[in-house]
């Protein structure tokens, strides 16, 4: 659930196509997705800032062009320091749930707390990319960097 309400939370700069209404708010699912049929069907009705969303696969880097959000899968664990290279000169909100990943420059990293779903939040690298995240996403954080 929290995937899809991340991007409402960000000021998105005019480079990242948000100010042209009819373009699709594109997440890129990079490596092998843990979502099976759900985001897909999730994100068919859902809109981000009055933008349809379109998610696409793909285990290539270069997939990163043209997309607003990246949900890194542990897949691509190996990977990561290059997958945030290119995603920060983008301005691509990267998410993943990889123990550590936050700490490593992953803006958004989901957690699992007590059975429950949290989040951690590296500041430093949304607002490097050119997308500064609201206070109150912030505020919810279990842990910002």
């Amino acid at each position: 659930r929290f995937l899809l309400q991340f991007p409402e939370f960000v000021s998105w700069p005019p480079a990242s196509g948000m100010g042209d209404p009819a373009r699709p708010f594109v997440i890129l699912v990079l490596g092998d997705s843990p979502f099976g049929p759900w985001l897909d069907q999730t994100a068919a009705d859902h809109k981000v800032q009055g933008h349809p969303v379109e998610v696409r696969y793909s285990h290539d880097p270069a997939a990163l062009d043209g997309c607003q959000m990246v949900f890194i899968c542990s897949s691509e664990r190996s990977r990561l320091d290059g997958i945030l290279a290119r995603a920060a000169t983008r301005s691509v909100l990267t998410v993943a749930d990889m123990e550590g990943s936050a700490a490593r420059g992953v803006m958004i990293n989901l957690v699992i707390e007590s059975n429950l779903p949290r989040f951690e939040i590296n500041r430093g690298a949304a607002r490097s990319a050119g997308l500064p995240l609201n206070a109150q996403l912030l505020g919810l954080a279990r842990k910002v960097y």
